[in-house]
């Protein structure tokens, strides 16, 4: 049988796409070996997917792309247009909202790209600063409940005791979020520095999120900067 599925994108091709999208948020953004696009030290390139649906990026952010010693950030994500170029563009703009925006954040601290929390302060997670980038999601009757329940819970905070357990690096994690349920399907999420937590994921699935009969998706991005040393 004959897979008529469009076939992914070329590396090339989704950082040319990401490019003036990445351009807008801030920075200088331009095509370098790897391929790779660079913005002064930091760097984006695409890692091997861990997906075969052509739909499917891994994105990875080099904070210091000269240093190889500096931690990386990663992050999965995917869009849901036939087309690959616009289901890369979705994919993409999700990655800028959630996660690129805590990198950028974390350099330019003024708040404007992405919400800062002290430990010790609502939606805090005990030990770290926490830098928490947008909400993103999409459901099948045009719902933000999902979402909204994101901005208005902060559930980092309830699952914090949990993350904890599966933090393996002493001064920056990522943590990215996700929950998708509708009717008796649930898929939640939780990746840790690019990997999966199960403890952390139970614990999600267990939370108090609405629960829908369709299917409904919303995910964020966590930046944890430590040790937090804000103890205003």
């Amino acid at each position: 049988m004959i897979d008529s599925s469009p076939r992914p994108l070329p590396a090339e091709r989704v950082l040319e796409i990401a490019a003036p999208m990445l351009d807008a948020v801030g920075g200088n953004w331009q095509m370098t070996d790897g391929p790779m696009l660079r913005s002064g030290s930091m760097g984006i390139r695409l890692r091997e997917p861990d997906s075969e649906d052509y739909r499917h990026l891994d994105l990875e952010i080099l904070l210091n792309a000269d240093r190889a010693d500096v931690p990386t950030l990663t992050d999965c994500t995917m869009g849901l247009a036939q087309d690959p170029v616009d289901a890369a563009r979705q994919a993409i703009q999700a990655f800028i909202d959630t996660c690129l925006v805590t990198a950028l954040e974390m350099v330019e601290r003024q708040g404007r790209l992405a919400s800062h929390f002290g430990s010790a302060e609502p939606g805090g997670f005990p030990g770290w600063h926490a830098i928490v980038g947008g909400v993103t999601g999409w459901s099948v009757d045009g719902s933000p409940a999902k979402q909204q329940w994101f901005v208005d819970e902060m559930p980092w905070s309830a699952l914090a005791p949990v993350i904890a357990t599966g933090l393996d690096r002493p001064h920056l994690n990522g943590i990215r979020l996700l929950v998708g349920q509708g009717g008796d399907f649930t898929e939640c999420e939780v990746r840790i520095n690019g990997h999966r937590h199960e403890p952390s994921e139970k614990a999600l699935a267990a939370l108090d999120w609405p629960r829908t009969a369709q299917f409904g998706l919303a995910r964020t991005f966590m930046l944890l900067v430590g040790p937090d040393t804000d103890h205003h």
